[in-house]
């Protein structure tokens, strides 16, 4: 993933600007910063929800200014992405909604259950399979939504404040999972405005007065 000389604007405001940034395959990189800094046009923008609105950008050897619509399928589909506030279909069970994104992509009936079997119980999930997600606590809701994201192995994983709302022990699982992606060659980029484990292991950026800053 590639940045230069980016600014990113949300309404009219410009959140971020002079932005540079190089995240290799494996890289684990950390971005702080307080509420209402950044943190989330940055995800919303690498994941191509926000439209970059100057300077150059390639996430995934896709570039992203300009991005046309046909392109943006294409590039989620090298990308996990965790939002702060899931969003799963309750109709569905647990197990199905984990491999929804090995369902998207043609993955077979019997491989999406195998994998999805294997990614739930890698998050501590495996007693959850056949429930719905709205039946889940908040912490178990945030490793299902991590364990989705990841379970088509994709080249970057962009998290936007994944402990937000979490208790201590919920945390640590979280920061597990996230650390677990890493170690097998996941690019892993999570904003966060509160302290993490992962810190000790990771690049660490701050932003500050809309400026990407060591």
């Amino acid at each position: 993933m590639l940045l230069q000389n980016c600014a990113i604007v949300a309404g009219v405001k410009t959140v971020l600007s002079a932005l540079d940034l190089l995240v290799y395959q494996g890289d684990l990189l950390i971005v702080e910063g307080p509420t209402g800094s950044g943190k989330t046009s940055l995800i919303r923008t690498l994941s191509g929800a926000l439209p970059l609105a100057s300077g150059y950008a390639e996430v995934a050897s896709i570039s992203l200014r300009p991005l046309p619509a046909r392109r943006i399928p294409p590039l989620r589909r090298q990308l996990g992405i965790v939002t702060q506030h899931p969003l799963f279909m309750d109709e569905e069970s647990v197990l199905d909604n984990v491999a929804l994104p090995l369902r998207i992509a043609g993955v077979a009936s019997t491989e999406c259950r195998a994998r999805g079997t294997k990614a739930l119980l890698e998050a501590g999930l495996a007693g959850a399979a056949m429930r719905r997600p709205s039946e889940l606590s908040g912490g178990e809701q945030a490793r299902l939504q991590i364990a989705r994201a990841l379970i088509h192995q994709p080249l970057l994983l962009l998290a936007d404040e994944p402990f937000a709302h979490l208790d201590t022990d919920s945390v640590e699982l979280v920061e597990s999972l996230l650390s677990f992606a890493h170690a097998r060659g996941t690019a892993v980029l999570l904003t966060t405005h509160r302290p993490t484990l992962l810190a000790c292991k990771a690049k660490r950026l701050h932003i500050k007065d809309g400026r990407l800053v060591q």
